[in-house]
């Protein structure tokens, strides 16, 4: 289980639904905190009938850039893909590299 209070929103779209995990509650998680929030919010769109795709965003896209943040997320990224290791997750990845697979080819 997870030991974390964390919130997660649905955006709606017309034919997907993204779910951002905790833009509410934690400030500046830690690296194990942000895997946790990761895990959590896949595991939350499981129980809602959606298939999770976790992309863990940030302002690069896998090594593009260097930094504590960067090395943050690469962090979080692994403590999420084990507590949930049947869940595709990436990280760090800018937003337009999650959500669109030929941006995603040339970052």
């Amino acid at each position: 289980g997870f030991n974390l209070v964390s919130s997660v929103f649905f955006m709606l779209l017309q034919k997907e639904v993204y779910i951002y995990g905790d833009c509410a509650i934690n400030v500046e998680p830690n690296a194990l905190q942000l895997g946790n929030i990761a895990a959590s919010s896949a595991l939350t769109a499981q129980a809602f009938g959606i298939r999770p795709r976790v992309a863990l965003l940030s302002y690069a896209t896998g090594d593009s850039n260097k930094g504590e943040l960067i090395d943050k997320v690469k962090q979080a990224t692994e403590t999420a893909k084990t507590l949930v290791p049947d869940i595709p997750i990436e990280g760090p990845m800018q937003f337009d590299a999650a959500v669109d697979p030929e941006v995603a080819k040339v970052k």
